[in-house]
């Protein structure tokens, strides 16, 4: 059996959803005040790092590769989202502000739907190769898995383009209103 491109997308709006839940429920996750405050200083590197929608494309694509692997994928994605769920929960309990409201952020900026459409997606593209594997039909299976990686890398590419410029309009900002205050 072949999935069809409705199965196929019909999927990946399941898994993103499932993913998207993961990241909710790590967002839950009580912290102590001191993991709170390293995993922030964690956050407050990577984001001094960031100088290009590049470098965020890299780091979510390669973490998306991941979730891509046979087998292993849903493990690998479902572990990572949930650490970064984690990050929110911290970035929560530093800013006093409800962990719901800022999961929500990256959804209203429409990055965040992107990225999981490209998470969901390479999840499920693992999963239906695994598949294949197991009934011996790999052959048949990798030219549309290598299809569905190169079209996931470029709406995870659209989503760090878009999220690179929230990020620069919000350090303008920030250094606005730190400049008047």
């Amino acid at each position: 059996m072949k999935p069809t491109f409705k199965t196929r997308l019909l999927m990946t709006a399941i898994m993103s959803v499932i993913l998207y839940s993961i990241l909710f429920l790590g967002s839950q996750t009580p912290l102590t005040r001191g993991e709170a405050q390293q995993l922030m200083e964690q956050l407050e590197q990577i984001a001094a790092s960031i100088d290009s929608p590049f470098f965020i494309f890299f780091n979510n694509f390669g973490l998306s590769l991941l979730m891509a692997l046979p087998f292993a994928g849903i493990l690998v994605g479902g572990w990572v989202i949930y650490e970064t769920g984690r990050y929110f929960s911290a970035m929560a309990m530093i800013y006093e502000i409800s962990p719901t409201i800022l999961i929500f952020l990256p959804i209203i900026m429409v990055y965040g739907i992107l990225e999981f459409i490209g998470y969901g997606g390479m999840v499920t593209s693992g999963l239906i190769l695994s598949h294949k594997i197991i009934r011996r039909q790999f052959r048949v299976e990798i030219k549309y898995y290598l299809l569905t990686l190169l079209l996931f890398a470029v709406v995870i590419l659209i989503a760090a383009i878009i999220e690179y410029y929230l990020i620069i309009v919000a350090r303008d900002v920030l250094r606005e209103v730190g400049g008047i205050l």
